[in-house]
């Protein structure tokens, strides 16, 4: 069996590119029908039901964890920007100062 389709893949290595085309849709379309299903089957194994739970009406739901989330996100974020402001003001309030002293010319001569 494992020899038939070793042999199958060699001669289709010698063939055109048209018959190699038509095998490479008729091989791909053959894969997916047969992954396609078994993704589909492993993913209802894995995932729980969505649905909210009927006993427990004290959880908070999807939206109000979201809300929740978003007001504290949208505080922590204003914090941080009225620091950044804070220190964007005042590295422009910082003024520059040059001082420019003069030399002494009686010290800087050279004796000969």
């Amino acid at each position: 069996m494992l020899n038939k389709i070793q042999n199958f893949f060699l001669d289709l290595q010698t063939k055109d590119e048209a018959t190699k085309k038509w095998w490479l849709v008729i091989l791909s379309s053959a894969a997916m029908l047969i992954i396609i299903p078994l993704w589909i089957s492993y993913l209802n194994l894995t995932i729980q039901n969505l649905n909210p739970k009927k006993g427990n009406p004290g959880e908070p739901g999807f939206f109000a964890t979201m809300k929740n989330g978003a007001a504290i996100a949208s505080e922590e974020t204003g914090l941080k920007f009225s620091e950044l402001m804070a220190s964007l003001q005042e590295i422009v309030n910082q003024t520059n100062s040059i001082t420019i002293e003069g030399t002494d010319l009686k010290t800087n001569t050279i004796d000969k």
